[in-house]
């Protein structure tokens, strides 16, 4: 039984790392869940800001359900505030989408203008009255040619 005391001694000085090990481990996770905490809040809030326009939405069950757990959780008060924080991180997580349809959309805007304009310059040579062109032909008609040089 001469071996018990140094196998003892590992067995000690294992736990003793692997109790070590897990403190640390517990100290960073909590850290991480502090920073985590700080970001969702913020994340939150900003989500949640300044919500002024209202808008119904129908869902499938499984958004439903990740609504539903949100508020259940209580990092949310409401479906509402779930739902504008999913939507809110949604356009954050496809902005690159987003920028390119914002670029097209302000082709299409541009467009749409030039139309209008077009439009708008054809309508006002219709809306000429009629006795107007025919006293500016007559005017020409009546005009002396000028001498060429």
């Amino acid at each position: 039984m001469p071996e018990e005391g140094p196998r003892r001694a590992r067995l000690a000085e294992g736990l003793e790392n692997f109790v070590d090990e897990a403190e640390a481990a517990v100290k960073s996770a909590l850290r991480k869940s502090d920073t985590i905490g700080e970001n969702l809040k913020e994340t939150l809030q900003g989500a949640l800001s300044s919500r002024k326009n209202v808008v119904m939405v129908r869902l499938n069950e499984e958004s439903l359900d990740r609504v539903d757990e949100l508020v259940e959780s209580g990092v949310v008060k409401s479906r509402s505030e779930a739902s504008a924080f999913l939507i809110a991180e949604g356009i954050k997580a496809r902005d690159d989408l987003f920028s390119r349809i914002g670029e097209k959309i302000d082709t299409i805007r541009a467009a749409r203008q030039e139309l209008r304009d077009l439009m708008g310059n054809s309508l006002e040579d219709q809306d000429e009255p009629e006795d107007d062109k025919e006293g500016a032909d007559q005017a020409d008609a009546n005009e002396t040619p000028k001498p060429q040089e």
